[in-house]
C-alpha cells in the first residue's frame, strides 16, 4: 500500500486521538502528515508538537491549508458537530477524500447535501463510525448477510454508561440542542452512543440499502441532569424491510457497563458487543467468537486508504450508509416533542471527584427488563415516563427542531 498523505482539520478534544494514531501511522510508514488546521494551538499544546515533530505544518485557515497542499490524499475532520457540513462540502469540493468524525450531520436535509457534493465531486468520504469495524462486527453482518438468523426480526441496542457534570462542562455545545444559532442535537443518540444505534442500523440490514429506511419512529427523550439535551433515551424504529429496532441508553447509570447489541432472526439470534464478542445462536447450536482488542480507529484510516488506493473497494462506513441514522435521530425528536426532565425525587445526586454525578436509579435496575419486552418506558411503564406517538417518516427530508423545544433559543440558521 503506498504511504498517504494526510491533512487534519482540528486538534482538541477527541482530535488528541486522531493526532496518537496519525503518529503512530507515520511511525509505521504508512501515512505522511502533511499540515494540520487549529485556530488555538495554545491550548492544545501537547498534539501541536506531535505533529510538528512529524514535519506537518500548522495553519489556522482550513481552505488555505488545502489550497497550498494540493497533493493531500485525504483529510480528518474533528471539529464541533454542526461544521461537519460546510467543511465536509468544502473539502470535497477542493478535490479531497475526507474522514469525518461522526455524526456526519444532524438533519436529513444536511445529510443529503453532503451525499450529493459527494457523489457530485466523486470523492470518498468515510464516516469515522469506528465501531464498524471490528473484527466482531464485521463478522455478525457477514453471518446476517448469509442468512445464518433467516430474516431479522428485531435489534436490540443497550448502552448504559455513567457521565459526570464535567462532561457537560467541557464544551460550550455539550448537552445543547442549539448553540450560536446551530443546531447541536447532543444526546444520547446522536453522540456518546451514536455508535450502538448506528450498528442497530446496520445489522436490521437497513443502513445503506436503497429504500430500506424507517416507516416510523417513537421515542421518549428525558433528563436528570441541568441540560437542553437527553441523557436518558428510549426508540423503536419500524423499517422498511419489515425489522424492528428497539434502543435503550442512559449516561446516569451507577457505573459504565459495556454496550451491546442483541439480533432475533426468524432462524436464531446473536449478541455482539463493544468488547469484540459476538455469540451466535441457531438451531444448529451456539457459537462464541471472542477476537480480542482491536484498534477501531487504525481499522477506519487503513480502510479508507485502501479504498483511495484500490477504486471500488467498499468503505466501512461511507456517508451514504448514514442516512437512516440521521432519518431516525431526527425523528426521535419529532415524536418526543420536548425532552422531559425526570423529577429530582427519582434522582440521587452525590460527589464524584472534583465533580458530581446524578444517577437514576429506578431505570438502571430497569432497563433490561424494558429492553427484553421491548417496551419503552411510557409502555414499560416506569413512573416518571411519558408515553408517546410513532411519527410517520415516509418521504421525510428536512427536519426542523419541534417548536416547544425550541422556546426561547430562537431558530437555527441552519
Amino acid at each position: 500500500m503506498k504511504i498517504c498523505r494526510t491533512a487534519l482539520i482540528g486538534i482538541g478534544g477527541f482530535g488528541v486521538e486522531h493526532v496518537n494514531l496519525m503518529q503512530k501511522l507515520a511511525g509505521e510508514g504508512s501515512l505522511q502528515v502533511i499540515a494540520f488546521a487549529e485556530p488555538n494551538v495554545g491550548a492544545h499544546q501537547e498534539s501541536y508538537g506531535k505533529l510538528t515533530a512529524l514535519g506537518a505544518i500548522h495553519y489556522t485557515n482550513y481552505v488555505q491549508m488545502l489550497t497550498f497542499h494540493p497533493d493531500i490524499d485525504f483529510v480528518v475532520i474533528v471539529t464541533p458537530i454542526p461544521t461537519h457540513k460546510p467543511m465536509c462540502i468544502q473539502v470535497m469540493r477542493m478535490g479531497f477524500h475526507v474522514l469525518v468524525e461522526k455524526p456526519p450531520a444532524i438533519t436529513i436535509q444536511d445529510l443529503d447535501e453532503m451525499i450529493a457534493v459527494r457523489r457530485e465531486t466523486g470523492r470518498l468520504c468515510q464516516v469515522n463510525f469506528q465501531n464498524t469495524s471490528g473484527q466482531a462486527f464485521r463478522t455478525l453482518l457477514e453471518r446476517l448477510d448469509s442468512g445464518v438468523l433467516g430474516q431479522v426480526e428485531h435489534v436490540v441496542g443497550i448502552g448504559m454508561w455513567k457521565r459526570l457534570r464535567s462532561y457537560y462542562d467541557r464544551t460550550r455545545w455539550a448537552g445543547k440542542l442549539v448553540n450560536d444559532g446551530q443546531y447541536v442535537l447532543d444526546g444520547t443518540f446522536t453522540n456518546p452512543f451514536a455508535h450502538l444505534l448506528h450498528n442497530c442500523l446496520l445489522a436490521a440490514g437497513v443502513e445503506g440499502a436503497p429504500d430500506l429506511y424507517p416507516e416510523s419512529v417513537q421515542a421518549e427523550l428525558y433528563h436528570v441532569n441541568d441540560i437542553e439535551g437527553d441523557d436518558v433515551s428510549c426508540i423503536r424504529a419500524v423499517m422498511a424491510n419489515g425489522s424492528s429496532v428497539y434502543f435503550y441508553a442512559m449516561l446516569c447509570h451507577e457505573a459504565s457497563e459495556v454496550p451491546s447489541i442483541a439480533v432475533y432472526g426468524t432462524r436464531g439470534e446473536a449478541h455482539w458487543d463493544y468488547q469484540n464478542k459476538l455469540t451466535i445462536r441457531t438451531q444448529d447450536g451456539e457459537e462464541d467468537l471472542a477476537f480480542g482488542p482491536d484498534d477501531l480507529m487504525r481499522n477506519m484510516y487503513l480502510n479508507l486508504m485502501k479504498a483511495i488506493e484500490t477504486p471500488g473497494k467498499p468503505l466501512f462506513s461511507p456517508i451514504e450508509a448514514c442516512r437512516s441514522f440521521v432519518l431516525v435521530s431526527n425523528g426521535a425528536y419529532e415524536s418526543a416533542r420536548a425532552v422531559r426532565a425526570i423529577p429530582g425525587r427519582f434522582v440521587i445526586e452525590q460527589e464524584e471527584g472534583d465533580s458530581t454525578v446524578s444517577l437514576l436509579p429506578g431505570l438502571s435496575e430497569k432497563m433490561r427488563d424494558a429492553a427484553a419486552k421491548r417496551q419503552l418506558y411510557g409502555e414499560y411503564p416506569l413512573p416518571w415516563a411519558t408515553p408517546t406517538r410513532p411519527f410517520r417518516m415516509v418521504g421525510y427530508s428536512r427536519f426542523e427542531l419541534p417548536a416547544d423545544m425550541l422556546a426561547s433559543k430562537g431558530r437555527p440558521t441552519n
